[in-house]
């Protein structure tokens, strides 16, 4: 068995070799990635298996009038933290979604904000972390952090009772990056729930000088750069902002309860 895991790789490593250094023909190069497949038929399933996967998932997300950030935009740049185990709950939460959706209006407005944002930082780009959020992992969510009393719990994570603007596609989560990705300083990261995390409390910490002036002007210019197409940010999050209040996206829009279609 240790032979045949061997022929993989020392297979790919002549042909990169043979690339780079002499040409190999066409229908020798064929024969040989044949070869390679037919060492390795899962690596070639599981290709095949995640794109029909996604197929579904933006054919079904579509039916909310749901679209990818970046079909709208290509230089906005997306980390969805919930696909990875790289978040608060410290596994991944999305099981199908695998890309960042929004309303279809919202995106246009987000990719205004990034046009605004780069005529004034033209080396900076939207950095965006969440869009539409399904039901079941808000619920997810809420019932991780049952330590805390459910009124202070909303500050955090909506009460999927009532459900959040994020279910609709209407919120976002985000933050400015610079040219090379790295995300500006804010003085506290992503789904930080510190107290300091908070906008509404930012004169206590600037006073303290726990948050410094860079810091707070890197979260004004944020605000800023959303507030120029009416995204409104809450209290206790500096990346979170809504497109929309909740009353209006009950109204206007259709909640995701699931990523993927409805449980069977």
């Amino acid at each position: 068995m240790i032979a045949k895991r061997l022929i993989v790789p020392i297979l790919i490593g002549v042909f990169v070799v043979a690339c780079s250094e002499v040409p190999v023909p066409v229908k020798e190069r064929i024969e040989i990635e044949e070869e390679i497949v037919q060492k390795d038929p899962q690596l070639i399933q599981d290709s095949i298996d995640r794109v029909k996967r996604d197929s579904l998932t933006d054919s079904y997300l579509k039916t909310f009038n749901l679209v990818n950030i970046q079909s709208i935009d290509t230089s906005i740049q997306v980390d969805l933290r919930y696909a990875t185990d790289n978040n608060f709950m410290g596994h991944v939460l999305y099981d199908t979604l695998n890309a960042l959706y929004l309303q279809e209006d919202v995106a246009e407005r987000i990719s205004e904000c990034q046009s605004y944002l780069k005529s004034i930082h033209p080396n900076y780009s939207l950095l965006i972390y969440d869009g539409v959020r399904p039901l079941e992992v808000q619920r997810e969510m809420w019932n991780a952090l049952d330590s805390i009393p459910p009124l202070n719990r909303g500050k955090f994570v909506s009460n999927p009772s009532y459900g959040s603007v994020h279910n609709f596609g209407a919120a976002v989560d985000l933050t400015i990056c610079d040219e090379n990705g790295v995300p500006l300083d804010m003085g506290a990261g992503y789904d930080d729930f510190r107290d300091i995390a908070f906008p509404s409390k930012e004169w206590k910490f600037l006073a303290s000088g726990e948050l410094t002036k860079e810091q707070h002007e890197n979260r004004k210019l944020l605000r800023e750069v959303m507030k120029s197409q009416g995204f409104r940010n809450i209290p206790s999050e500096w990346w979170h902002f809504n497109a929309c209040s909740r009353d209006q996206a009950v109204v206007k829009y259709k909640k995701l309860i699931f990523e993927s279609g409805p449980k069977k």
